[in-house]
C-alpha cells in the first residue's frame, strides 16, 4: 500500500460523521485518564523546579538530615518501605532540621473552606522552616493562585513542587490530585537520587523482594542511608525524572489500550450493580488508596463501600448475591491467600474484579466470570534503570492502581449523572 493511499484512507476516516465512529466504551473513565496524562505533561514542563527542589534537599540530606512526609498519610505510605525507597524511608513525619515533603491543600471531604485549611498548613510549614527544616511544598499552584495564597506558599517553603492540577480537573467525577501528587513525589525522588550523586553520595535504594528473593541485598544494607561500598558518576539534573515520567506514561498507555476492555467491563458491571440496588465493595489494597478511599477526599463520588476486614470473622459484613467486589493490589496473585480469605470476596454474586500486575496471575487463578485489570508494571515495579547501579528507581503500581480505581468510580458516577 502506497503512502498516498494510507493518507487518503486516514483522511476519509477523519471526515466520517462522529456517529459512525466507535464511541469509547468508558468515556468518563477515558476523560479521567486523558486528564492524568495531560497532568504528566505539565509535570514534565516543571522539571527544572523539581530538579532545583531536589538540589536543595540533597544538600541537607548529604549532611545527615532525615526525611519526612506531612500533609497526606497516603503519600507517606506510598513512599515508604517499598521498592524504590531512598535511604530507608519508613513513613516518618520528620523532626527539626530534617527535609520534609509537605502536601499542601489536598482536598478532603470535611473541609468547609479550602483557603482556611491551606492557610493553617502554610503557618505550620513556616514554623517547620523556622525550626531549621528544609520544607518542600507540594500542591496545586493553580489553586493557590486562585485563592491568593501562592506568595505565602513560596515564602513558607524552601522549594515548591506543582502537582499540575488545574481548575478543570475539579470537574472530573473522581479525585485526581492524590495520583498526581504521587507522580510528582516519585519524580522528585528520582531527581533527589541524581542530586545526591552530585553531592558525591549514593543513597541506598530498596530493591524489590521479587528480584532480591533471598533478601541478600536487604540484609547487607537494611535501612542504611548511603552506600560506603559503591560510587557513581554525577547524574545530570532532569534526566532520571524525565525517564520516570516517560515510563509511567507508557504504563498508562498500556492500561488505556490493552486493559481498557477490562476497565470498561468492570465499570459496566458496577453501574448495573448500583442501579439494581446492589453494593460495589472495594477491597482497597496498595499503599495510598486505603488513605484516600471511603469518601475521605472531597471529589470522591461515594460509589464504593469499603471492605475493611480479611474475612476471618464471619459476623462482619460481607458481599452478597446482588453485590460485586473490586479488589485492588499490585503484585498479589488474584484469588490467593494474600487477600486474606479470598472466598469471602467471591461471595459477591455479580463477580470480582482483581486490579493487579498481570505477570503474577494466570487464567487458572480466576473463577468463571471474574475480571483482571492488568496494571502492566514490570517485575520489581520500578521503571528507572541507573547505569552501574543494581536497583531501579520509581515504582508505578501505587499510582496506576489508585488511578484505575478512580477511573471506574468516574465512569459509574458519570453514567448516574446522565
Amino acid at each position: 500500500m502506497s503512502r498516498l493511499t494510507i493518507i487518503l484512507i486516514a483522511a476519509v476516516w477523519l471526515l466520517l460523521p462522529a456517529g459512525l465512529l466507535r464511541a469509547d466504551e468508558a468515556p468518563h473513565a477515558r476523560a479521567y485518564l486523558d486528564a492524568l496524562e495531560a497532568g504528566l505533561d505539565r509535570i514534565e514542563q516543571n522539571m527544572p523546579r523539581i530538579s532545583n527542589a531536589a538540589e536543595v534537599a540533597a544538600k541537607r540530606l548529604s549532611r545527615g538530615a532525615g526525611f519526612g512526609v506531612r500533609g497526606d498519610d497516603g503519600l507517606a505510605s506510598e513512599l515508604s518501605n517499598r521498592t524504590g525507597t531512598l535511604m530507608g524511608y519508613d513513613g516518618r513525619r520528620g523532626d527539626d532540621g530534617d527535609v520534609i515533603l509537605y502536601v499542601i491543600g489536598l482536598p478532603v471531604s470535611i473541609e468547609a473552606d479550602a483557603a482556611v485549611r491551606i492557610d493553617i498548613q502554610l503557618i505550620k510549614a513556616a514554623e517547620l522552616k523556622a525550626n531549621g527544616c528544609v520544607v518542600i511544598g507540594l500542591g496545586s499552584t493553580d489553586r493557590l493562585r486562585r485563592l491568593g495564597l501562592m506568595d505565602r506558599a513560596i515564602e513558607s517553603c524552601d522549594a515548591w513542587l506543582d502537582n499540575a492540577v488545574i481548575e478543570q480537573d475539579s470537574k472530573l467525577n473522581a479525585p485526581i490530585e492524590p495520583v498526581q501528587n504521587a507522580a510528582v513525589a516519585w519524580t522528585f525522588e528520582c531527581e533527589l537520587f541524581a542530586a545526591l550523586t552530585r553531592q558525591n553520595k549514593v543513597p541506598v535504594v530498596q530493591k524489590s523482594f521479587e528480584i532480591d528473593t533471598l533478601r541478600k541485598r536487604w540484609y547487607r544494607y537494611g535501612v542504611q542511608h548511603f552506600h560506603h561500598d559503591r560510587w557513581l558518576d554525577p547524574i545530570d539534573a532532569g534526566s532520571l525524572g524525565r525517564i520516570y515520567l516517560k515510563e509511567l506514561d507508557t504504563v498508562l498507555l498500556d492500561i488505556g489500550t490493552s486493559s481498557w476492555r477490562a476497565v470498561a467491563k468492570t465499570a459496566n458491571r458496577a453501574y448495573t450493580t448500583r442501579t439494581n440496588d446492589g453494593t460495589i465493595w472495594l477491597r482497597a489494597g496498595g499503599r495510598s488508596l486505603p488513605y484516600h478511599s471511603g469518601s475521605i477526599l472531597k471529589n470522591d463520588p461515594g460509589i464504593f463501600t469499603l471492605l475493611t476486614h480479611d474475612g476471618s470473622n464471619p459476623k462482619l459484613p460481607a458481599p452478597g448475591n446482588n453485590d460485586m467486589l473490586i479488589a485492588v493490589g499490585d503484585h498479589e496473585t488474584a484469588g490467593s491467600w494474600e487477600w486474606g480469605e479470598p472466598e469471602l470476596l467471591r461471595k459477591a454474586g455479580r463477580g470480582v474484579t482483581w486490579i493487579v500486575n498481570g505477570y503474577n496471575t494466570q487464567r487458572a487463578d480466576l473463577d468463571y466470570g471474574e475480571v483482571m485489570i492488568d496494571l502492566w508494571a514490570p517485575v520489581g515495579d520500578s521503571v528507572v534503570r541507573i547505569k552501574n547501579y543494581d536497583a531501579n528507581l520509581g515504582p508505578v503500581s501505587g499510582i496506576t492502581s489508585e488511578a484505575v480505581t478512580w477511573m471506574i468510580a468516574a465512569e459509574v458516577a458519570g453514567r448516574m449523572q446522565e
